[in-house]
């Protein structure tokens, strides 16, 4: 006798279940086709599909009974089985009988589960009795249920085990609490997480999320507490945009407890929440405070009102006007502060024949005026440039050439207290500038090199600087230097990244600067000679790093990094980094371990989404 062919119908669960086209039994049946649902009621709709060498249709119960390779399908949920029994409940299609459960529709699901009975109730919830999760068809846990949850209804989190360095192993759980949610997308939810350190502390984090912002704050103690603040969001209403921003690692823990390297070198948290006004002036009123990381959970810093205004315009076809001035008033230690700040720059651009012609006068101050004296700088500045654009078309490759020689003059005046110092520098160069560029492929390169003389108080001395920028999908540079001569002083900047970032990719970096030299050498670069003279680096000193991106096919990518110092030969951060994606997306997994300086031990953790 034949092997009878599958049958293959489908179940519309709505408000009756019972109007089913029962397949033939024979031998040699024809497939059936799908049942035709009842006038619908939209909320409850839902549809089940299955298969089965043998169909048994009780149409009084509703009830179904499925043997031989049989396959159900829920939406993401699949149930394998030999047999099963269906019938409709309370809560959706009942599933009694033996049979393995894989949350998407792909034969090699990496995560089942082996359940004697579920319950699917599309599209928010499935339940199972006896619950065996298999990674890989290896048993690893039994749950005596289990029940999981569409994001777009309230329920718990995966539980979570990581191991945090010097602080030991951090065990918890959490909370997932829609707010909002619209045609069944999730537009705003609440997620609480609440852990334990076995040896000593506990952990307590929420993440609020919106279409336009992110807010997690995360209380961390052990010993000492810390408060972690990441928030950030924006929204525009008629023409008026409501922004706020914080970043903050409080508390005697806030330099320790991060993994981050990045986030504990900071030197300072900030949170700022402003009103703006944007049109051909600009108008902003807000709050913000300024405290060092890591300081007492009852400093506030220095907190209190800003408000700044800008106003840019054209000035006929080749000259420009902008201006910014900013005030704000805190009280730091019982003493209120006033912070002024203004800039106003003119520009124009020529082209006498040949020759483009800029340019550029400015002035910028940052003024600190207290009870008792008024602290600041202001920086003064004019900047003319000539130069001879050469432009050469290939096809779609565009080369750009231009010789150019380039005068500028600054005068610094440093108010302090009751004395006042200035200070000239001025600045001869001579170099050229190239670009060479295919504007379809979005790629180019750029390069500039010039020699120049620099006069200042400290001395007068030759000086070359140059600036190399490449942005192409195998390969991709960013550098700054300047040397000053006479001191063999160096100030470099470098970036380099091999190979494309969805690839095999390699990137490289190295930042420093020698003895006093970065202050002096920030006023050769030309983008940034009108800002106060902030250095580009706060230090002497040199360190690298390297971060190295291996996709291993397309659903499992590995990356590493390291940070190190090379002037006190010490390594500051190594880390490595692995995601997993299944190629049907029912499952995403990340690992990570990582040290860093300032943070003893390594850290540990291993994150795991059923649902990404």
């Amino acid at each position: 006798m034949p092997r009878p062919k599958p049958v293959r119908t489908a179940l519309a669960l709505l408000v009756l279940a019972t109007r089913l086209r029962a397949a033939p039994t024979d031998p040699e049946p024809a497939a059936a086709s799908p049942a035709e649902p009842v006038a619908p009621t939209p909320a409850r709709e839902y549809r089940v599909d299955f298969s089965a060498d043998r169909v048994e249709v009780d149409p009084k119960l509703g009830t179904l009974e499925l043997d031989g390779n049989v396959h159900v399908n829920a939406q993401r949920y699949q149930l394998t089985s030999e047999h099963l029994r269906l019938n409709r409940g309370p809560r959706g299609v009942e599933a009694d009988g033996s049979s393995r459960v894989a949350f998407c529709a792909c034969p090699d699901a990496p995560i089942t589960l082996h359940a004697t009975s579920a319950t699917l109730a599309p599209p928010t919830d499935a339940l199972f009795s006896n619950a065996a999760v298999e990674v890989g068809g290896v048993p690893v846990l039994w749950l005596p249920g289990l029940w999981l949850r569409a994001p777009t209804r309230v329920g718990l989190t995966l539980p979570g085990v990581s191991y945090r360095g010097q602080d030991g192993f951090l065990v918890g759980a959490g909370a997932h609490l829609p707010l909002l949610v619209d045609a069944g997308q999730v537009k705003s939810a609440l997620d609480v997480g609440v852990g334990t350190y076995v040896a000593r502390g506990a952990r307590v984090e929420t993440e609020l999320t919106t279409e336009s912002s992110t807010s997690r704050v995360a209380w961390d103690h052990v010993g000492n507490s810390a408060l972690e603040i990441d928030a950030h969001g924006s929204g525009s209403t008629s023409g008026e945009t409501v922004a706020f921003r914080a970043d903050a690692e409080r508390g005697p823990r806030g330099r320790i407890a991060p993994s981050s390297l990045d986030l504990a070198a900071r030197r300072m948290d900030r949170a700022r929440v402003g009103l703006v006004h944007a049109g051909d002036l600009v108008v902003g009123l807000g709050l913000r405070t300024d405290i060092a990381r890591g300081s007492s959970l009852r400093d506030y810093g220095a907190f209190g009102p800003e408000l700044f205004v800008g106003y840019g315009t054209g000035l006929g076809s080749s000259a420009s006007v902008d201006l910014l001035g900013a005030t704000r008033t805190t009280v730091l230690d019982g003493h209120a502060l006033t912070h002024l700040s203004q800039r106003a720059e003119l520009s124009g651009e020529l082209r006498p024949g040949p020759l483009g012609v800029g340019l550029r006068l400015g002035d910028t101050s940052v003024l600190d005026v207290s009870e008792k004296r008024v602290d600041g700088d202001v920086r003064t500045g004019a900047e003319s440039r000539v130069g001879l654009p050469l432009v050469r078309q290939f096809g779609r490759i565009a080369h750009w050439l231009e010789p150019l020689a380039l005068a500028r003059g600054i005068v610094d005046t440093v108010p302090r207290g009751e004395a006042t110092r200035s200070q000239r520098t001025a600045i001869l160069s001579a170099g050229v500038d190239t670009s060479l560029g295919d504007r379809a492929a979005r790629q180019a390169a750029s390069l500039s090199l010039r020699g120049a003389w620099l006069r200042d108080a400290r001395a007068a001395e030759p000086a070359l600087t140059s600036r190399l920028a490449a942005d192409a999908r195998y390969v991709g540079a960013s550098e700054r230097v300047a040397y000053l001569t006479d001191q063999r002083s160096l100030v470099s900047l470098s970036r380099v990244r091999f190979g494309a970032n969805e690839s095999l990719h390699l990137g490289l970096h190295a930042d420093g600067a020698s003895v006093d030299s970065a202050a002096r050498a920030r006023p050769l670069f030309d983008e940034e000679w009108l800002e106060t003279p902030v250095p580009l680096l706060d230090r002497p000193g040199w360190n690298a790093g390297a971060q190295v991106g291996v996709p291993l096919g397309a659903s499992l990518s590995v990356g590493a990094g390291s940070e190190y110092d090379l002037t006190a030969r010490r390594l500051l951060a190594a880390s490595s980094l692995v995601r997993y994606r299944h190629n049907c997306g029912c499952l995403a997994l990340a690992a990570f371990v990582g040290h860093r300086l300032g943070r003893g031990g390594v850290d540990a953790w291993l994150g795991l989404d059923l649902m990404p």
